[in-house]
């Protein structure tokens, strides 16, 4: 039976699949004259950030320039955000995809020119509704739109990758999980899938990924539930670019053309539900609602609503945050009571109408939260003066509770119009002193660090803190449960608006697990969102510990500053005490930087898409033209951008090799000086060609230091020996190298060792090295 394992350690299925890919990655360095021992080859990941379609047909690209220059036998790993596991998905539909990159075409093609049908979108839908205990939108936008962009219902499943891909990197999925991310247990927050386990990538906590999904109690699986499919699975890694707008419009459309909607489109309830729609849509793009309000009412006419109430809209003098509650009151209405209403579609024959009612029910409890678009700070301002004037009739200025509330709008409304908003901290602080979150967390405000902190980062920081407050707000204030007030209401809204993506069973429900967040413990369900809502790269599932990567090779295909990922991956580092390189530059149009890594972190490659070395003037408009949230491109755009892509790799190819034969330079030096070599140790190394002198033909160097070409210590301590203040070398050793028996470092080495004895002379019983194999050697990587 299933169970959940609490610990930090690698899975054994990816520890296998580790130890086959190295072999693999072995004979990819001897091929390109990078000979190394299994034991040094370098741990490459590559990484794709989020960016919606632009990301996943840069991915696409980026990956098949790489495969086709023989680089992508190198990479270990393929870890991916958003539209970037839209390409992976695609790809490992076949497995081995990448020993033949023949894949890579079929999905380009697809991509340009096939299409999946709203009958079939439906049908997906419908089959999530009828299998998914927590049907949320993330079902919908999956089988509705997600499905738009990749082309394809996939129905296959992660674990299905276990057997049929020891040819490819291994592919980790991320994404993160909200709660925590709002619970600000930023350690439990990033959450990875991969074929054998997911689990929580840094907190050290995992399950099986075919029981992914089931219900678990106390660490042991109870109740087995189906392994969500790849379809669903990115819906769940790209719901960042859900909008629900664009829902609202393909439920329009799923209207005009549905098997049940076409032959029902005059009766009443279709209608209603139309209207309704439409009504929606209206909040968004501005339209005349005029007309809609009048057919509605007449549809409306007679019907109660869930309080008794006769249900009627009536805009007349209202503003956007009242029209919007009227909405969404008549809508629940219209959702809880259809088939109380029209009860001749009640039948099974009309299913297609059930599933209908209950995907618009999911929009619309996202709907009330929601501002409106391209005027999200006019909405902002009506909401809270509309709080204002709800406090003031309702006589609760003295109380603390909505007070609180109004303290943390107008925090984030300062930071929107660039006031000052320091003073708001104070009273914040004021306002929560003594409250605690579930988790037994004081909630509070460091003034300090809040000082410190960037503009986007006080967004986020305000953001969370509303919906902390709302979270806890009844516990705190529970004389407002259950009375009317317009500022309950609110509460409601906002933690409806929360919970409306990627609900789970939690599989670490009720486990005794103390070096786990325990509010994390107490929740039957968690809800997993975009990790690009985070950080757009997936750099924290290359940094677990355990899988010690050398070498990140990040295609970052980001919208705005292309060195956001990397300077806010840096902060996070810092936050979680995780060795991560430096991050200093100064320019921002380059299409390749190196970050080295220096102790344990990792060096970073870091490959923006659009750069001036690829789109040279015409950057700015690059940019423009592949924006993160438009329709999907056309063939011709396809085809463009993967050009794009993969010309920084074709332009890189050469940087990129050196880098990978410098890991392996350095993972064998940081072997020397590591052990316990007197003369590694006695100057760290450090003498280099241009350090040594030569003497009759003999480069010699002194006994206190170890000789080093190319940044690598080349002979081991056991098998020199020092005379007359040389380094030298005995012959018998000289000899065996030369006929390839071994290597100078020791047993596991590739090939023979550059040096015969032909192209040495011996004198007084020390083999020298001629300046000619020492000039070789200083020119190329060494060969162990």
């Amino acid at each position: 039976m299933a169970q959940v394992r609490i610990g930090h350690s690698l899975s054994e299925g990816e520890n296998m699949y580790r130890s086959v890919r190295k072999l693999s990655v072995q004979k990819w360095l001897v091929k390109n004259n990078i000979p190394c021992s299994l034991s040094k080859v370098p741990n490459i990941a590559i990484l794709g950030s989020g960016g919606g379609e632009r990301a996943m047909v840069g991915m696409l690209g980026s990956l098949s320039k790489m495969g086709e220059q023989g680089l992508l036998d190198a990479a270990l790993y393929m870890s991916g955000v958003s539209g970037s596991t839209w390409c992976m998905a695609s790809l490992y539909e076949k497995a081995n995809w990448s020993s033949d990159m023949k894949q890579i075409k079929v999905v380009a093609e697809r991509l340009g020119h096939s299409s999946v049908s709203l009958k079939d979108k439906v049908w997906k839908l419908k089959k999530y509704h009828q299998t998914n205990d927590n049907f949320s939108l993330t079902d919908v936008w999956a089988a509705l739109l997600v499905t738009t962009i990749v082309k394809k219902i996939d129905e296959s499943t992660l674990s299905n990758y276990q057997t049929c891909h020891d040819q490819d990197p291994y592919p980790i999925y991320t994404v993160i999980d909200q709660d925590c991310k709002y619970e600000h247990l930023l350690r439990e927050t990033f959450f990875e899938l991969t074929p054998h386990e997911v689990g929580y990538t840094l907190a050290g906590a995992f399950v099986e990924t075919s029981s992914f999904g089931s219900i678990f109690n106390k660490g042991v699986l109870t109740t087995p539930k189906p392994e969500m499919d790849m379809t669903y699975l990115q819906g769940l890694c790209g719901s960042a670019l859900a909008d629900v707008e664009v829902i609202l419009t393909t439920l329009k459309e799923w209207l005009k053309v549905g098997e049940n909607m076409k032959t029902l489109k005059d009766h009443n309830g279709v209608q209603l539900l139309s209207t309704m729609v439409d009504l929606q849509l209206c909040q968004y793009t501005g339209c005349d609602h005029a007309p809609l309000l009048q057919t509605a009412n007449e549809l409306l006419e007679g019907k109660m609503g869930l309080d008794g109430s006769t249900l009627k809209l009536n805009f007349k003098g209202k503003n956007s945050i009242d029209q919007n509650k009227e909405i969404h009151t008549v809508t629940s209405a219209l959702c809880h009571s259809f088939f109380d209403w029209h009860k001749d579609l009640k039948d099974s024959d009309f299913e297609e109408v059930d599933v209908f009612v209950k995907t618009l029910h999911k929009v619309n409890e996202k709907l009330p939260a929601h501002p409106l678009k391209g005027a999200s700070n006019a909405y902002n301002e009506e909401l809270l003066k509309k709080l204002n004037d709800s406090v003031k009739r309702e006589e609760l200025q003295s109380h603390d509770g909505p007070r609180l509330i109004l303290q943390a709008l107008k925090l984030y409304n300062n930071i929107i119009r660039g006031e000052d908003e320091t003073h708001l901290v104070d009273d914040l602080n004021d306002l929560l002193k003594g409250k605690k979150m579930e988790s037994g967390r004081d909630l509070r405000i460091n003034k300090d660090e809040w000082v410190k902190t960037d503009l986007k980062s006080r967004k986020q920081l305000a953001l969370g803190l509303q919906l902390d407050i709302c979270k806890s707000f009844f516990s705190w204030f529970p004389d407002l449960k259950n009375a009317r007030f317009y500022i309950s209401e609110f509460v409601e809204w906002m933690l409806k608006s929360i919970y409306a993506w990627g609900a789970n069973y939690n599989f670490l429900h009720k486990m005794n697990a103390s070096d786990l967040g325990q509010r994390l413990l107490k929740r039957k369900t968690t809800h997993f969102e975009d990790a690009g809502l985070l950080e757009n790269s997936p750099y924290m599932s290359a940094l677990r510990a355990e899988r010690e990567i050398d070498l990140i090779i990040s295609f970052d295909f980001s919208a705005g500053n292309p060195m956001e990922t990397l300077t806010e991956t840096a902060k996070e580092c810092k936050k979680l005490d995780i060795s991560f390189p430096a991050i200093n530059y100064t320019k921002t149009d380059k299409d390749f930087y190196v970050f080295k890594g220096l102790k344990k972190a990792p060096t970073v490659i870091h490959i923006p898409l659009f750069n001036v070395a690829n789109c040279g003037s015409e950057l700015e408009a690059y940019r423009d033209k592949y924006r993160t949230f438009q329709g999907a491109y056309s063939p011709e755009m396809i085809e463009d951008l993967m050009q794009k892509a993969g010309e920084n790799v074709l332009n890189n190819k050469e940087k990129l090799l050196r880098e990978i034969a410098g890991i392996v330079q350095q993972k064998w030096f940081s072997v020397c000086v590591s052990s316990s070599c007197p003369v590694a140790h006695a100057e760290n190394a450090s003498i280099t060609l241009t350090q040594c002198w030569r003497s009759g033909g003999v480069a010699s160097i002194t006994p206190t230091r170890c000789w080093r070409s190319g940044g690598v210590a080349s002979i081991t301590p056991t098998r020199c020996w020092r005379s007359g203040g040389l380094a030298s070398i005995t012959h018998t050793a000289l000899e065996e190298w030369g006929r390839g028996l071994h290597h100078p470092h020791g047993a596991g080495g590739v090939g023979a060792w550059p040096p015969s004895p032909t192209r040495c002379w011996r004198s007084g019983g020390v083999a020298s090295i001629t300046h000619t194999v020492l000039e070789e050697w200083g020119r190329g990587p060494w060969p162990y």
